[in-house]
Parts: structure tokens; sequence; C-alpha cells
């Protein structure tokens, strides 16, 4: 069982990365295979729409730093995304390898019964961490990106969502975030040693 994770926090450490470094370590409890990128780390390039991925490619051609991170995440069984909230939204690092797996679809996708070139559907769980106390705030960020995870080729998209974590360190003050993080590790990987 390979489990990939996406920090897309500039912070190395910040409550987006400390959730999502708490979940990899139960699933290696139970046996999975965890690498991680810290994407503020990595020189990046957005998607430029040259549309390679759709006509003479089946990945994308860009060979910059999200390069082995897609490579990782087309073979993971689990994908961890992780992000704080920033101006409504996932931060630009998540953003630009959530629009690089564009090249995950197949060309004509949109007409597609399988749109995918994932041949197994993924486990997606995707880390949000906001400063903002009212849950209410930012709360549309998921359904925006569920559907469209669903169509790249992730079966579920489970979200660990937590609010009112606006300091660094705020997420370590809350245990339930951890008791929820740790129980869906086991949930998904347990059986799997059964």
């Amino acid at each position: 069982m390979k489990v990939v994770c996406l920090l897309g926090s500039p912070r190395e450490n910040g409550n987006s990365a400390t959730v999502a470094r708490h979940f990899l370590h139960h699933a290696e409890k139970f046996g999975a295979q965890t690498e991680s990128f810290f994407l503020n780390g990595l020189n990046i390039k957005g998607c430029q729409a040259c549309n390679l991925c759709k006509t003479k490619y089946e990945s994308c051609v860009l060979n910059d730093g999200l390069a082995p991170a897609l490579e990782a995440t087309f073979h993971a069984d689990i994908v961890v995304m992780a992000s704080p909230v920033y101006y409504g939204d996932v931060s630009a690092q998540l953003k630009a390898f959530i629009d690089r797996t564009y090249s995950f679809l197949v060309p004509d996708y949109i007409a597609k019964a399988q749109p995918s070139r994932l041949t197994e559907r993924k486990k997606l769980v995707f880390i949000l961490t906001q400063g903002h106390r009212d849950p209410d705030w930012f709360a549309d960020i998921l359904p925006r990106y569920q559907d469209l995870f669903h169509w790249t080729g992730f079966a579920t998209t489970h979200p660990i969502r937590v609010v009112d974590v606006y300091q660094p360190g705020d997420v370590d003050k809350r245990p339930d975030v951890f008791e929820k993080t740790a129980a869906l590790a086991e949930k998904w990987l347990a059986g799997e040693n059964a």
C-alpha cells in the first residue's frame, strides 16, 4: 500500500502539514509505504494549457519539480492533499498541483464514460485548515473540488477540515483532530494487513 502526500502550505511544519504527517505516521503503523512532497520547496510551474497530454503524450510534459509528485500520485493507492485556506481556497502551491492532474485525463475526456487514465480509483484525504473560526466560511471548498477529484480518478474524497487554527501550532491543541485522523488511517489500512 503506497500513500503519497502533497503538502500545500508554505510552512513546512504548519497546521495542515502537522495533520497530514499524523495520518502518514498511522498509515506507516499499518505497513504503508509513504512519500511526501513539500510543494513550496519545489521549482514548479502551473499548467501551460499546451494540451500535449491530450495529443502526443500520456502524461504532463513539463519537467519541473512537480513531475516526480505527479508520477508518485499516479501510482499511489491513497493520496493526501493538505492545505491551509488562503483567500477562500487552497494554497497556490496545491492549486498548481491540482491543475497539473489535468494530465490524468484521457483525450476527449468530456465525452468518455471513463475519463481518467488512472487504472484504479484512489482514496483521497483532503485536509484543510483555516484560521477563521466560523465553520460556515470557506465550507464551499470541498464541494467545489469533490466532483473534480472524482472525475480525475479519485474514488472517495474524505475531508479533514480544521477550523479556528490561526497560529502555527494551534492544531496541536486539538486532540479530536488527531483522533479522527488516526481513525481514518486505521479504517483504510488495517484491513490491508488482516
